[in-house]
């Protein structure tokens, strides 16, 4: 079933925002590395970290009600036992 044009827009914002959140989360490993004092480096994890949680509860809620009941029920045995025979071939 093809999406409209509303729920397309509404998929790539979905994504954006989780792929965002993503970025912030992964930015976190690299504060260790920079060149910052203690202060800074905890001013700037604390806002990466709000940041992230942010921009993936944003994308919650603009995935809305349909998506997170259809994704309530997720069974990841079921995903794994697909992808161990998806990798076997």
């Amino acid at each position: 079933m093809p999406l409209d044009r509303t729920a397309n827009y509404a998929v790539k914002r979905w994504l954006a925002l989780v792929g965002l959140s993503f970025v912030f989360y992964g930015a976190l490993l690299l504060i260790p590395f920079a060149a910052l004092s203690a202060g800074d480096k905890l001013l700037l994890s604390s806002a990466l970290l709000v940041c992230g949680e942010a921009s993936f509860w944003i994308a919650v809620f603009v995935a809305g009600r349909e998506a997170l009941s259809r994704y309530r029920s997720l069974d990841l045995k079921t995903w794994w036992d697909r992808g161990k025979r998806l990798w076997k071939t």
